[in-house]
């Protein structure tokens, strides 16, 4: 058996890396239409879940309820927030008062 020579097997390597590539990208590929239909099937549920519970029949008003829902959230949010670093100011004073 003859012995390949260094310019042989460069060549070799080059090809198993391209076909190393092709595979990877394969891969990717089929990583991303995975992660594309499970986010499809995610808003299909969501906004069936949506449009049952606030009887929506349009784009408009299910715009208009979720950008209410998000200012409730976003007050509620800040509300608690807000609560919450009172509370620590409250318990700040309190060890201080202790000692």
């Amino acid at each position: 058996m003859a012995r390949k020579t260094d310019s042989e097997r460069l060549q070799e390597l080059e090809e198993k890396m391209e076909k190393m590539k092709a595979q990877k990208q394969q891969v990717e590929s089929r990583i991303k239409q995975k992660e594309r239909k499970e986010r499809t099937k995610r808003l299909i549920e969501i906004g069936a879940i949506f449009e049952h519970h606030f009887e929506i029949t349009s784009k408009e008003e299910a715009e208009k309820i979720a950008w209410g829902l998000k200012k409730v959230v976003t007050n509620r949010k800040e509300d608690l927030l807000k609560l919450s670093l009172e509370e620590l100011k409250n318990q700040k004073e309190k060890e201080l008062q202790k000692r």
